[in-house]
């Protein structure tokens, strides 16, 4: 069997721990979803930005919802495993629930990446203004550290 990466707009690029993870020669896709970028208010700008990093990502691109094309998608190629970015999105939280209960036999990893920055302490989000007055120091450096 194969394993197979979704990728999303939260984790476009080659270096993601994702790859490393994944079986030598599994594909790579992205699910072009029109009423998610909607709903997330993804502008045309954005848009472009995504489209262009995939290109030079050479993964493979499908138009649709992620949750019913996915289970297609994997029966197809005949993957076992599907690989995953870890994303604190509730739309890809829910999809990748609704993929779990329709494809029981397939494991769903996901694959955490590594911070982009790292605080001493829990931050006060009350506001960002003061969250970012904590975190610039260290999300200026390189590997954010």
């Amino acid at each position: 069997m194969a394993d197979l990466i979704w990728l999303h707009e939260g984790a476009l690029r080659r270096t993601h721990p994702v790859f490393a993870m994944a079986d030598k020669g599994a594909q790579a896709l992205f699910i072009w979803d029109h009423d998610r970028f909607a709903a997330g208010h993804i502008g045309v700008r954005r848009q472009l930005f995504i489209y262009e990093t995939l290109a030079e990502l050479d993964v493979d691109i499908y138009e649709g919802d992620a949750a019913g094309m996915l289970p297609r998608l994997i029966a197809a190629c005949g993957a076992d495993r599907l690989l995953v970015p870890a994303s604190p999105d509730p739309v890809l939280v829910k999809q990748i629930a609704e993929i779990r209960q329709a494809m029981p036999a397939v494991t769903v990893d996901l694959v955490e990446d590594t911070p982009f920055v790292t605080l001493d302490r829990e931050p006060d989000l009350a506001r960002f203004f003061r969250y970012w007055n904590k975190a610039r120091k260290s999300a200026m450096r390189p590997h954010g550290v």
